[in-house]
């Protein structure tokens, strides 16, 4: 009988571009042959590795060495599957951008630039407002409650802005329609 060659689990993890973990499932469901010290059959390795699909095979897409002579898909009907996907994912994205659950980046931030244009102008019209209410104040107390005072009625002229309140108004509404339709169907 003669001796086979064997070689650690981890150089045959090496040599298969995979990990131990991995290399153990193989091993676990019998594709390839070890010892009970933990060394695998040279042999079968080798022939397992040859039945292995290649990296660049499964990699699908994302091919290193891509041809643009040759087809994307494989099959026609891949590339029809995805082509109706892709088409169910840009309606369903519509949509969403009509009913208002997805928004544009460029509308976050041009609504985010006002309120943030209106917040700096309110605060640097601060000094000018409370210069003659404190200029009058005899405690320090009386200063702090002051300027709280005015803090707190600046804090509430800004989170009533109108405008905030009809935007989150229509998409409460086109969310509310939106579930009604999704019921009815």
């Amino acid at each position: 009988m003669t001796t086979s060659e064997y070689i650690s689990i981890s150089e045959a993890s090496r040599r298969a571009n995979i990990s131990r973990t991995a290399l153990r499932k193989h091993i676990k469901v019998g594709r390839i042959v070890s010892d009970n010290n933990g060394k695998i059959e040279v042999a079968s390795f080798n022939s397992w590795l040859a039945s292995k699909p290649h990296a660049s095979q499964s990699a699908g897409l994302l091919l290193t060495d891509f041809d643009p002579s040759l087809p994307v898909f494989p099959t026609l009907q891949d590339a029809e599957l995805y082509k109706t996907s892709y088409e169910a994912r840009l309606k369903e994205l519509d949509y969403d951008l009509k009913c208002g659950t997805v928004v544009k980046i460029e509308d976050v931030v041009a609504a985010l630039s006002l309120q943030l244009s209106a917040i700096r102008t309110r605060l640097l019209a601060i000094p000018a407002e409370m210069a003659p209410q404190l200029f009058n104040c005899k405690t320090v107390a009386e200063t702090q409650d002051k300027m709280h005072q005015l803090m707190v009625r600046i804090l509430e002229e800004l989170s009533e802005d109108e405008r905030w309140k009809q935007q989150l108004q229509e998409r409460e509404h086109c969310l509310s329609e939106s579930s009604e339709q999704s019921t009815k169907t």
